[in-house]
């Protein structure tokens, strides 16, 4: 005797969705896709519920459901529409701003599409900003103490620009990015919010060197080509030889080149940097590059700050 043949439980939600759906009762028809999801989740299906969830007005649900699959969601103009959509009513701008910019270096918007989304951008973050008018006021009031702040303290604190306007954002990046009282990692997290959202114009950066040089965030953007070389090498090294002393200057390496960027290309050197790894944590090197030596010497020091 055949044993019984039970569909899958994906395929019974998704059979009563549909069924509600053609009915016109949407509100049944979501909850049965979720479940659906639950069981067998896949991108077309995230989407189709993030954007009945946008329709019925259930931003949260919506953006939750999109932020899961964010990167299948830049496949295509029309999902990237969507996923746009959910992050403006959901009145998330600088994130809204920062996935336009991947679309864009993506070749997946037109010149003109671009233009018309950043319109619609500007228009909902304006009228936002003046309904908040109060709490925006607020905010930078809270911004503006950041000199006067421990370096942990700034780190904790400068999270809050994402919540700025653009050229709000851009007018304290300006500021506070040459200031010495600000913290590195502070104000690399100003240049690199503005390289997530394509601000292409030369700004002045106060490099961990103590030297202020001009830069275009949009073409500094965080490249993690050096890390990777270097982690590659190191897995490469060490492995098989000390794998607790690998995950521990792997952990080291992410951390100094938070600290370097956007510098990474005047240190693009990563046998180098190997080499001063093992040779600090592991045995002797042969052979140590002296700009290398002095930039990780460098770091070192600012990480005081941290601790």
């Amino acid at each position: 005797m055949n044993p019984i043949e039970f569909p899958n439980n994906d395929h019974y939600y998704l059979t009563l969705a549909e069924e509600a759906f053609s009915k016109g009762n949407f509100s049944q028809a979501l909850e049965n896709y979720k479940l659906a999801y639950s069981e067998n989740p896949s991108p077309k299906l995230n989407r189709l519920i993030a954007s009945l969830a946008l329709e019925q007005g259930k931003f949260e649900e919506a953006l939750a459901f999109s932020e899961e699959e964010s990167e299948s969601y830049l496949e295509a103009p029309e999902t990237i529409d969507l996923y746009l959509q959910i992050q403006l009513y959901s009145n998330r701008f600088f994130s809204a701003r920062e996935y336009l910019w991947r679309a864009q270096k993506m070749k997946q918007f037109t010149e003109e599409q671009k233009n018309l989304w950043l319109l619609r951008i500007d228009d909902q973050e304006a009228f936002y900003q003046r309904q908040q008018q109060a709490a925006m006021n607020q905010l930078e009031s809270e911004l503006e103490q950041l000199p006067f702040l421990s370096a942990m303290e700034q780190l904790v604190l400068v999270r809050k620009v994402k919540q700025l306007s653009e050229q709000r954002l851009q007018t304290l990046a300006e500021k506070f990015m040459v200031d010495p009282e600000i913290a590195p990692l502070v104000r690399s997290y100003f240049f690199e919010s503005l390289a997530r959202i394509g601000i292409n114009e030369k700004m002045r950066y106060l490099t961990i060197q103590d030297e202020i040089v001009e830069l275009s965030p949009a073409a500094s953007d965080f490249d993690e080509t050096l890390q990777e070389k270097i982690m590659r090498r190191l897995e490469k090294r060490l492995t098989d030889e000390d794998p607790i002393l690998l995950a521990n200057i792997l952990e080291q390496v992410k951390l100094e080149m938070a600290f370097l960027y956007p510098l990474h290309y005047s240190f693009m050197r990563p046998d180098a940097w190997v080499n001063s790894y093992l040779s600090e944590y592991w045995r002797e090197s042969e052979s140590l590059d002296e700009d290398v030596e002095m930039i990780r010497e460098k770091i070192k020091q600012l990480m005081f700050d941290y601790h």
